[in-house]
């Protein structure tokens, strides 16, 4: 098939998995911010067990961590910033082809439309497909959502559709179930191919 369609109510809460997960997997920041605390919490223990004073440690741990937790809760907090009344009870339809992306509201005027060539990583998890955009924005498909299409529909619109990296491989990732069922379709595959190789 070549079109799928999904449409899903708003939810504060899966808003908030989607931004966490694009903090945790898109943005080195936070991985840089999660090195340095654990770097200032060895040396704080080197220093208590060689008898040196730990408070300059520890107060730049504190910092650190609280500039962390800032970060994190700030973001959040912007989904419920931008929430409306009209919003809470609106429901996304998203609409993908091989040509491209379309995200419409049935309370919110306008369409939001990109191309697949936009796009810098997809993300599939068990519950949810992350696509994220060259720009900073992105979308998710609810996969208990889709009205029109198939999972597999989809992946395979991004197989032919996606660009490739530098490395000429696709920014197509997989994440906990999903993943295991990807190496171990890839290994029985590889199997039969050496298999028929063989044969010959």
């Amino acid at each position: 098939m070549d079109r799928i369609i999904t449409k899903t109510k708003y939810s504060r809460k899966e808003n908030k998995k989607f931004l966490i997960f694009y903090m945790l997997h898109k943005q080195l920041t936070i991985y840089f911010m999660f090195g340095f605390i654990v770097l200032l919490t060895v040396l704080t223990i080197v220093n208590v067990l060689n008898g040196q004073s730990p408070l300059f440690s520890v107060i730049m741990l504190a910092l650190t961590f609280g500039l962390t937790a800032f970060m994190f809760i700030s973001k959040l907090n912007d989904v419920v910033k931008n929430e409306t009344p009209e919003k809470v009870k609106s429901t996304d339809t998203i609409e993908v082809t091989k040509y491209k992306f379309t995200r419409s509201n049935d309370v919110i005027s306008g369409k939001a439309v990109f191309g697949w060539n936009n796009i810098d990583t997809i993300c599939e998890t068990d519950e949810y497909i992350y696509i994220y955009n060259t720009d900073n924005t992105g979308i998710y498909l609810k996969k208990a959502d889709f009205v029109e299409g198939t999972i597999e529909d989809f992946r395979s619109l991004a197989l032919k559709n996606l660009p490739k990296n530098k490395k000429g491989k696709l920014n197509y990732k997989r994440y906990g179930k999903v993943k295991r069922e990807y190496r171990l379709e890839m290994k029985e595959k590889k199997a039969k191919d050496k298999s028929k190789g063989g044969k010959k």
